[in-house]
Order: C-alpha cells, then sequence, then structure tokens
C-alpha cells in the first residue's frame, strides 16, 4: 500500500503541475472567451482537489509505518478525506467526459492512444477510491488493536 500511496503523491503532484502551468503559460495567450470561465473553474476545482488529496497522502502517510513510529491517535482531519474523494471523482468525470465526447465525435477518428492516454486518469481515480477506503479499514483496525493491548495492559495493572 506504500507504493500506491507513493504512485497517488506522484499523481497528485503532476497534476497541480499541469494546472499550474496551463494557468500561467497557456492561458494568457488566449483572448478571453466565456467558456474560459468554464475552463478555470475545473482548473481550480483541480487544484484544490489534487491538493488536498496531496496534503492527505502526507498527513495518513504514519499509518503505514512500523509499529514503533505510528501514531494512530492522531486523527487525519475530514477536509483530508473530502478532498482525496473529490480529486478521485475529478479524475472519473474527466475521464468519463472525454470517452463520451470521443463517443459522440467518433465519425472523426481516435487512435488507442488517445484511449490509453485516459487511463492514466482512471488510474489513479480508482486506486485513490482503493486506497482510501483500505485506509479507513487499517486505521479502525489498527486502533481497535489498540484499545485491545491498552485495556490488558491495564488489567494486569489493576490487579496489582
Amino acid at each position: 500500500m506504500r507504493l500506491i500511496k507513493i504512485l497517488l503523491i506522484v499523481a497528485t503532484l503532476i497534476l497541480m503541475g499541469a494546472v499550474l502551468y496551463v494557468v500561467f503559460v497557456e492561458l494568457p495567450k488566449v483572448q478571453y472567451n466565456p467558456a474560459l470561465t468554464e475552463l478555470y473553474i475545473y482548473l481550480s476545482l483541480a487544484f484544490v482537489s489534487a491538493f488536498l488529496a496531496f496534503l492527505f497522502h502526507i498527513k495518513s502517510f504514519r499509518f503505514y509505518r512500523s509499529k514503533e513510529k505510528r501514531n494512530i491517535h492522531k486523527n487525519v482531519r475530514k477536509i483530508f478525506w473530502v478532498g482525496t474523494i473529490c480529486f478521485s471523482a475529478f479524475l472519473l468525470y474527466i475521464t468519463g467526459s472525454a470517452i463520451y465526447s470521443m463517443i459522440r465525435f467518433i465519425e472523426y477518428g481516435y487512435n488507442t492512444k488517445d484511449f490509453l492516454f485516459l487511463f492514466l486518469f482512471a488510474i489513479p481515480a480508482f486506486l485513490g477510491f482503493l486506497e482510501a477506503s483500505i485506509l479507513r479499514k487499517r486505521i479502525r483496525r489498527l486502533r481497535t488493536e489498540d484499545d485491545v493491548i491498552g485495556e490488558i495492559d491495564t488489567i494486569g495493572k489493576e490487579q496489582d
């Protein structure tokens, strides 16, 4: 799971870099039109959700450490959970809308490279959902184990 988390961190950094490149390098070259406002909204959503997902992955990495270095009593803020779910949902939305556009305009022809490029969005989306779900279960299991060990330790101390 550490590898998946590292891959998701890299994916969020790549998307944030791409958004910043488009906003600061490419969009100033384009003359303003109403569709540009919609693009700015999409790019803002992409950047904010990617940033929150990045923070989520950094903050929650401690749950995959060795037992001595783990701090399971610290909570990951809910905004980071929402951010990572929104980031994965946004990637799925981009993939779905691009596939819909390809199917709608199929007469113009698309090659397999276009569909393979879309999988670069779909794979991190599914991995993001999977990792968030597995991490939630892992945190619950680790806290239960810690509570049981704590109860066992207190039973021995109460009898003394």
